[in-house]
Parts: structure tokens; C-alpha cells; sequence
């Protein structure tokens, strides 16, 4: 996997930006596979661009326009999304281990079978996203703002959701073992077959909430 040296980015992000607003003689960014570790591109925009695979560890993209950008097995380890713009981004299989996307913008994103365990996704904008069978164990969705969007075989063990407002989300068999609703707002939310093993629902807003087949355990 050949590193991208900061010339050979910006020349490619240069010609990207010409082929979005349709110039002639542009190229769309094509990174997949390539070694972007600990690269800074606060703001940089990369809609559409293609990251599949790449190696982008410890990368400074908060700010970024990653709008349907295909990033489906990337390795996003440690990296900063704050603010980031990840709408209808392509983020199966990808790595985001303790990756920082507060306040990013997660709307119609396919994140199925991803890893973001330990990541931090407070006060993020998740909306009509697919996690399905995602590991999110321990990560921290504090005053996340969550709408339709699909946890199902999802696993949030040890999840933080203090204070996050839930509506119409399918958790259906989801791990949800001491995950923490404290202060959270669920309305419409799916929670058949999800296994609530010591997850803390007590002072959470809960209307319309269908437990159905649900392994409501010693929640508190």
C-alpha cells in the first residue's frame, strides 16, 4: 500500500474539486487503498470521492464533505470527524475504532457490519443510517440526535446514550447489556429481541416502545 505524499493529495483533491463543478480535464479522487495515516484534511471535500480500503488512521477529516463518499472497508482508527458531512457515505466494514464524529452528520449512511467501538458520536445527527450488525460496545452517543435509523443485531454493550433523542429506531436484536439510556427520549423505538441485560432505562422518556420478544433482563 503506497503512501500519498501531501503534493500528490492536493493535486488530486485539486483536480476532484474541478471534476465536481464539471471542468474539463478533472478526475474524480480515486484513494482506495491508499495509505492516508494521520493525513490533515480539516474541511476538505471529498463528496464522492472513492476511499474504499484506505488506510486513514489517526486522519484529521473533521469538517470534511465526505457526502457519498465510498469508504466501505476503510480503517479510520482514531480518526477526527468532528462535523463531519458523511450523508449517504458508504462506510460497511469500516474500521472506526475510538474515532472521533461528534456532531457529524450521519443521514442515510451504510455503516452494516462496521466497527465503531469506543467511538465517540456525541451530539451526532444519525438519521435513516443502517447499522446493522455494527459494533458500537462502549461507544458514546451522549445527546445524539437518532432518527429511523437501524440497529438490528447491532451490538451497544456498554454504550453511553445519556440523554440522546431516539425516534422510530429498530434495535430488534440488538446487544444493549448495560447500555446507559439515562435521561434519553425513545419514541417508536423497536426493541424486539434485543437483549437488555442490565441496561439502564430508568429516567428515560419511553412512549410507544414495542419490547415484543425482547430479553428485558434486570434492566434499572
Amino acid at each position: 500500500m503506497k503512501p500519498v505524499s501531501p503534493d500528490e493529495l492536493q493535486d488530486i483533491l485539486q483536480k476532484h474539486a474541478q471534476w465536481l463543478r464539471g471542468e474539463a480535464g478533472s478526475a474524480p479522487a480515486d484513494l482506495g487503498g491508499a495509505n492516508l495515516e494521520s493525513a490533515s484534511q480539516v474541511g476538505a471535500n471529498l463528496e464522492k470521492a472513492n476511499l474504499q480500503g484506505a488506510r486513514l488512521m489517526g486522519a484529521n477529516l473533521s469538517a470534511a464533505n465526505l457526502k457519498v463518499a465510498n469508504l466501505t472497508g476503510a480503517d479510520l482508527s482514531g480518526a477526527n470527524l468532528t462535523d463531519a458531512n458523511l450523508e449517504g457515505a458508504f462506510l460497511d466494514g469500516a474500521i472506526l475504532r475510538s474515532a472521533n464524529l461528534t456532531k457529524a452528520t450521519l443521514l442515510y449512511s451504510g455503516l452494516k457490519n462496521a466497527d465503531l467501538s469506543g467511538a465517540i458520536l456525541r451530539e451526532a445527527f444519525i438519521s435513516s443510517a443502517n447499522f446493522s450488525d455494527a459494533n458500537l460496545s462502549g461507544a458514546d452517543l451522549t445527546r445524539a440526535r437518532v432518527h429511523k435509523a437501524i440497529f438490528m443485531g447491532a451490538n451497544l454493550e456498554g454504550a453511553d446514550l445519556t440523554g440522546a433523542a431516539i425516534y422510530s429506531a429498530n434495535f430488534s436484536g440488538a446487544c444493549l447489556k448495560n447500555a446507559n439510556f439515562k435521561g434519553a427520549y425513545l419514541r417508536e423505538v423497536i426493541l424486539s429481541g434485543a437483549d437488555l441485560d442490565g441496561a439502564k432505562l430508568k429516567g428515560a422518556s419511553k412512549k410507544k416502545i414495542n419490547f415484543r420478544g425482547g430479553k428485558k433482563k434486570r434492566s434499572t
